[in-house]
């Protein structure tokens, strides 16, 4: 089997980590953050639903404190206006 892909989140961190994501590495590809679409706070971390580009890409991402990891789930692309 081939190496694993590398997801990654890169986020601000102001008074707390994480902030807010300002980019991502999905299937080898990079993807920054234009908009954060919704922010929630679980039990067990904070998600957060972001619109990226290139493509107007949707990520749902979350962020598990205890294992302090990500969690990266493609959900799509948003509409383009127009």
């Amino acid at each position: 089997m081939g190496d694993p892909v590398k997801q990654a989140v890169e986020a601000y961190a102001g008074g707390s980590y994480p902030e807010s994501p300002r980019a991502l590495i999905w299937e080898e590809r990079r993807y920054e953050v234009q908009e954060i679409l919704d922010r929630r706070r679980e039990p067990h971390g904070i998600g957060f639903l972001v619109r990226c580009s290139p493509d107007q890409a949707l990520f749902n991402l979350f962020y598990e404190s205890e294992k302090e990891e990500w969690q990266i789930q493609p959900k799509g692309f948003a509409k383009q206006e127009g």
